[in-house]
């Protein structure tokens, strides 16, 4: 399984970014879409197209980054190749291996919905960013590390590959996603939890904002989204089984269309 993506400073990155954490995030990018197909990520080629007075201090920034993210996930940074332009963009090429790959529209009536983790803190670090938000040092601690630092567990993707019936990664933003999962499966997904990170949640009440709303457009948070026609028991043993987190139930397939939302926001901690 193969997959590219690209990050570019000038619309990527806020300008409290450094030049790991855009290292690092291009490998959470590149590689969140292999373990979302049930591929364990093996390798990553990088394109690298830099200004020509780009100093070579920060081009190792960069690399650092990558590398720290690839030492995390198990991976192989295998070189790539250099450009020049007016602004840094890197293109990251992932290379992820499964014997069976898992689409976004396999989901099917009576399934349940499962998410890998928590939603709303990279919301909240861009509208603190972007618009001066205002928190406690520990909050914003918390959001912003979440949003520079993403984390994802390539041993899911050996769940993934055994539970998951649809699956596709969050990076555009929870709602998105299930509603990409909904169309190309053609099926209704009925929601009736949305796990939200506390942090998102204290964030949320101090700048007057609907933590629902963090937690369902922010985007950028690349836990991984599925349907499944196990068990609860089934799918959290086999999780389990694989060294992986255990993933939350959030809602079921139905015959019909479109993602319907019965529940309140349940704030959770991330731990």
């Amino acid at each position: 399984v193969i997959n590219i993506d690209t990050f570019v400073r000038k619309t990527d990155a806020p300008p409290q970014m450094r030049y790991c954490d855009m290292g690092y995030k291009l490998v959470i990018m590149t590689t969140s879409d292999l373990i979302a197909k049930g591929a364990t990520p093996r390798y990553l080629l990088l394109s690298a197209v830099l200004p020509s007075n780009l100093d070579a201090d920060i081009f190792s920034e960069i690399i650092q980054g990558i590398k720290k993210g690839c030492n995390k996930l198990g991976i192989r940074f295998v070189g790539g190749d250099l450009g020049e332009a007016d602004d840094i963009i890197l293109t990251g090429v992932g290379i992820g291996i499964t014997d069976k790959v898992i689409l976004r529209s396999g989901a099917k009536p009576g399934d349940s919905v499962w998410v890998t983790g928590f939603f709303g803190d990279t919301a909240a670090a861009l509208h603190y960013f972007l618009q001066e938000g205002k928190a406690t040092e520990e909050v914003i601690s918390k959001v912003t590390e979440h949003f520079f630092n993403p984390k994802i567990d390539s041993n899911e993707a050996l769940a993934i590959k055994k539970v998951a019936s649809a699956a596709m990664d969050s990076s555009d933003g929870l709602a998105i996603t299930l509603n990409t999962i909904s169309q190309k499966s053609q099926v209704r997904i009925t929601l009736h939890d949305i796990p939200i990170s506390r942090w998102a949640t204290k964030y949320a009440e101090m700048n007057n904002l609907n933590p629902i709303d963090l937690a369902l457009y922010g985007g950028e948070e690349f836990e991984i989204v599925f349907t499944s026609n196990y068990s609860e028991e089934e799918v959290i043993e086999i999780f389990r089984s694989c060294r992986a987190r255990d993933p939350i139930k959030i809602g079921i397939v139905e015959e019909g269309e479109g993602c319907l939302l019965y529940t309140s926001p349940s704030p959770r901690d991330r731990g």
